[in-house]
């Protein structure tokens, strides 16, 4: 539920970057259009001061019973565009696409309505999904108490004998075929540590305010230059796998069947992330027993 909310967020954001688009060609046609209509005004209005007009246009204008105004206009602006103002066709042409514009805006518009209510109902299950699984946890623990605690310790610290084993093997040999750390890791890392204590919050990617996971990987990255997907799951399907034993400062370590979670690893078996609702972001001891796998922005 709450990779789906962040997804819906994450649309949300491009569409606004869309609608701001298309606000802004709007804008610069209505100025072009208002500029093309000012020059029509004043070449007929100056025709009219030189009296260097046809003699079928001065009676037009002359006339004030036997024809409309749309007629007399449509005479005046031809007598204007006759002049050099330009053509009718790049005058009409100039309409269709702002009408066109404003059909697409209106498109854009009503999209970002049905995303903000999708994404609200996504947010809502997803906020229930969490406090329901808080509630079952804390059950389990009043139930079943120091037998839970001693066997997660048991199982993260045989968890961590078998990294330190990898580890060491991996010094012991020469891996040519795995892609060298960024020379970015260190501002990611920098960047991420600089929100600690921001809150949790589903979706959330605003420094200083609120992350959710993958939103503080993301965002901190972001700061560091290297762009890289927005959620933990297209996170770890897009960027380059490495093999845990060979994890840097800066790398992404995943937890969850189905992909989750997301961390940041800052080296001394810690990662700095953005865990659940009701916590903040912060650092924590890797607990390599439910890493899933761990991948390198570049």
């Amino acid at each position: 539920m709450g990779e789906t909310y962040a997804l819906a967020v994450n649309d949300m954001e491009d569409l606004d970057v869309e609608i701001k688009a298309t606000e802004a060609r709007i804008a610069q046609k209505e100025k072009e259009l208002a500029a093309m209509q000012a020059e029509l005004q004043q070449v007929a209005l100056r025709s009219l001061i030189r009296g260097g007009i046809s003699n079928s246009l001065s009676s037009i204008l002359s006339s004030t019973s036997s024809l409309t105004d749309s007629v007399r206009k449509k005479y005046l602006t031809s007598s204007a565009l006759n002049t050099g103002a330009g053509n009718t066709d790049a005058l009409q042409g100039l309409i269709d696409d702002l009408l066109k514009e404003r059909a697409t805006l209106e498109k854009q518009r009503k999209k970002a309505e049905e995303l903000a209510k999708y994404a609200a109902g996504r947010l809502s299950a997803a906020e229930a999904l969490a406090a329901d699984y808080e509630a079952r946890q804390a059950a389990a623990e009043r139930e079943l108490g120091s037998l839970l605690r001693s066997e997660r310790q048991r199982r993260e610290q045989a968890a961590l004998e078998l990294a330190q084993r990898e580890a060491e093997a991996f010094k012991s040999k020469k891996y040519t075929n795995i892609v060298a750390p960024s020379s970015q890791a260190g501002s990611a890392i920098k960047a991420a540590l600089s929100q600690l204590g921001v809150r949790y919050r589903f979706g959330a990617k605003s420094p200083g305010s609120a992350f959710d996971c993958s939103g503080l990987t993301s965002w901190a990255w972001g700061v560091a230059g290297v762009g890289i997907p927005r959620t933990s799951r297209t996170q770890y399907a897009g960027l380059t796998r490495i093999p845990t034993a060979a994890i840097q400062p800066g790398d992404l370590i995943f937890s969850g069947y189905p992909i989750h979670h997301v961390g940041m690893y800052i080296g001394g078996g810690q990662m700095v992330h953005a865990p659940r609702t009701g916590d903040v972001v912060k650092i924590s001891a890797v607990s390599w027993s439910r890493v899933v796998g761990v991948a390198r922005p570049r």
